[in-house]
């Protein structure tokens, strides 16, 4: 059975080992790019061809700087696990506790320099791992604690091919494959075979009879398990409780952690690690998935040819130069010879003589100094130019590293460095779920491990140190038992500044209030002095807070003092908002007093301007009336002109009329009595 079982893993190994061989590849190319082998950035045949030609080969890096800068921007910025109650009778206690206890599984296991191998590897290669791993406290103990190592080979790893989340919490399985000194190796398993574990030649790689290859294989198990509902919470059916009528259950599974240890024909040790998940945990770089396979780049990856382009123009450069002739001095003969040293040492002399006559004594002219050599202007453009390629393909420019651009307002630089931050953003956005996978871990594998009573050291947000009693233990002041296997928790990880670089803040924030408002020295004095880092600081804290008023230092109040003080100041509390609200309901009555006032006034107002606006209306019209009364008379009296000048024509024309009858009578009687026929 242990064969089959050696040759079905073997099989796996090797089915991993195609899967990720490629991936791989790209990142070995990667680390050595980036390495200090001086034919990393050129190619060894190339840059061998070079140098025997005596042409420069030089490596001038552009890359390290960036590399860096993403690296410890996210080191300054660490991440810290947050545990929530989910339910299964969990509270907030239970989770400060687990939460403070993963704080100390930290410190002591140094899990920053974990994180920051795993995101180093990631920006670098494209791939980083971590691992949780567990061990009996010391030589002398029978308990055992969680830690958190770096994995400084992640070519090593060959995880579940199947795996497709960002944080490998899908895997189901893993290889760790290690080299181990042939000579321990037979001491620590005298009777084992010294047959290594075979993936590929890479793997197998030992030095002959020097070394052997071990596999270190996890693998999960689905146990079959039925679930009971038990009241509103949901339990395992313990062996041998028979069911009973009406009780609720469902078919589900476990997962059982296996470990086991193996060469390449046996296994060497078998055990099962606590929890659910597979303690082996992937920190990508920036991941891509093309027809269902994924691809991983490191930042680096594109700028690889910009780089070496560098590189070319760089040496090309420095080879002109070196081929250029120097710059020479011409002189009339007798001019410079009494100062030959000054000339020969140019760079010593601060002033350069010379005689304004030859050697005929005749006057001559200075001595001409031909100009060096120049770089032409395309090998300038075209090295500046890579420099700019190098920058585009990461999205990363002189700001991001504090260097002066064209942008010259703080909202403009702000922007440009955001831009910046967000092109590299990934990669520490990947770390935060890899730490947030290792929270998972740590959360379901602490029941297990730290399931017998004993006293364990939590550390709080402010890296304070407290000991709690566990699982029945109890230290001084400690009133509740809690059992660490109670309840069920979630993780979250949040970002942000290292409490040290809080305590720095803090510091120059006390500093900057005190130095404002000296009174407060006796209310806050104490905090002063707790963030400060030089020897002695807490002592003067402490000195300082027996000497403050009692009121003012919770822990040194007698509790029903406290619970007094509390009640107290939330009665004063309700007092301020009862005042607030009277004061805001006096505002309100006196704007909507005002608001009438203004209202009516505006009526009023509103009232005499109609008013008024009437009477101007009835002045137009009377007015205008007049007028036309006025238009009236005057039509009438012209009216009756023109009535008296037709009646004064009318008598003249009947004046007319009848001086021309009387004429016409008056020459009619005439005639008669010309003609005498009138008596």
């Amino acid at each position: 059975m242990s064969e089959d079982f050696i040759e079905t893993a073997t099989k796996k190994a090797n089915q991993c080992y195609e899967y990720w061989d490629e991936i791989y590849s790209k990142a070995r190319e990667d680390l050595l790019f980036q390495s200090d082998d001086p034919y990393a950035q050129w190619g060894r045949e190339e840059a061998e061809a070079r140098r025997k030609a005596g042409r420069p080969v030089l490596t001038i890096d552009q890359l390290s700087q960036f590399v860096n800068q993403v690296s410890n921007d996210i080191r300054m910025n660490t991440p810290s696990i947050d545990i929530i109650p989910a339910g299964g009778g969990a509270s907030q206690e239970l989770a400060d506790i687990y939460q403070g206890l993963i704080r100390n599984i930290e410190y002591d296991s140094d899990a920053d320099s974990a994180y920051d191998n795993g995101v180093n590897f990631a920006i670098k290669c494209g791939i980083g791992y971590l691992r949780v791993d567990h061990d009996y406290e010391n030589a002398l103990s029978f308990d055992q604690s969680l830690y958190i190592e770096r994995v400084v080979n992640p070519f090593s790893v060959l995880l579940d091919v199947n795996s497709i989340e960002p944080d490998g919490s899908d895997a189901k399985y893993c290889f760790i494959l290690d080299k181990m000194d042939m000579e321990d190796y037979k001491e620590k398993y005298p009777d084992a075979s010294t047959e290594s574990f075979s993936v590929s030649e890479h793997y197998t790689n030992d030095r002959k009879g020097d070394e052997i290859t071990l596999a270190e294989y996890f693998y999960i198990e689905e146990k079959p398990i039925t679930l009971i509902l038990d009241g509103d919470e949901a339990r395992i059916m313990e062996e041998g409780e028979e069911p009973y009528e009406g009780m609720v259950t469902r078919e589900s599974t476990a997962n059982v952690v296996h470990r086991v240890k193996m060469n390449g024909e046996e296994e060497l040790e078998r055990t099962t690690f606590p929890g659910d998940y597979i303690p082996v945990i992937p920190v990508y770089g920036e991941e891509a998935w093309e027809d269902g396979k994924r691809n991983l780049l490191s930042l680096i990856r594109r700028s690889k040819e910009a780089q070496m382009m560098f590189n070319y123009w760089t040496s090309t450069e420095a080879e002109l130069l070196k081929k250029a002739p120097k710059s020479h001095i011409i002189a009339v003969e007798g001019t410079t010879e009494d100062y030959a040293d000054d000339y020969l040492n140019p760079d010593k002399a601060p002033v350069m003589r010379y005689k304004q006559v030859d050697s005929s004594n005749k006057p001559a002219a200075p001595p001409q100094f031909t100009p060096p050599p120049q770089v032409p202007m395309g090998i300038v453009n075209a090295r500046q130019q890579t420099t700019q390629d190098i920058r585009a393909t990461m999205g990363l420019y002189d700001s991001f590293l504090g260097q002066q651009d064209n942008a010259i307002s703080g909202v403009a630089i702000q922007a440009r460095q955001g831009e910046g931050n967000r092109a590299v953003f990934h990669f520490a956005d990947n770390l935060v779920r890899s730490i947030t996978q290792v929270g998972r871990v740590l959360v379901s594998a602490i029941p297990e491990i730290y399931d017998t009573p004993r006293v364990v050291r939590i550390i709080g947000k402010e890296d304070t140190n407290d000991m709690v009693g566990i699982n029945g233990m109890y230290v001084d002041g400690q009133e509740q038992n809690y059992s660490l296997a109670q309840g069920q928790y979630s993780v979250k990880v949040s970002t942000g500044a290292s409490y040290s670089t809080m305590r720095q803040e803090a510091s120059d924030a006390y500093q900057s209030i005190i130095s404002s408002q000296p009174q407060l020295m006796s209310v806050m004095g104490d905090l002063l002095f707790k963030y400060m880092d030089f020897p002695g600081a807490q002592s003067i804290a402490e000195r300082i807070k027996k000497t403050m008023d009692p009121n003012i230092i919770d822990d040194e109040v007698d509790p029903q003092v406290m619970q007094m003080q509390m009640q107290n100041e939330q009665l004063q509390q309700g007092v301020q908002m009862l005042e607030g609200q009277i004061g805001q309901l006096q505002e309100q009555l006196g704007d909507k007093q005002a608001e009438i006032a203004i209202k009516a006034e505006s009526e009023r107002a509103d009232q005499e301007s109609d008013v008024r606006k009437h009477e101007i209306d009835l002045e137009k019209l009377r007015i205008e009336e007049q007028s036309k009364l006025g238009e009236l008379r005057l039509k009438q009296e012209e009216l009756a002109l023109k009535q008296e000048e037709l009646r004064l024509k009318q008598a003249e024309a009947i004046v007319r009329q009848e001086n021309k009858e009387r004429d016409d009578f008056k020459e009619y009687v005439v005639q008669l009595d010309d003609r005498g026929n009138f008596t």
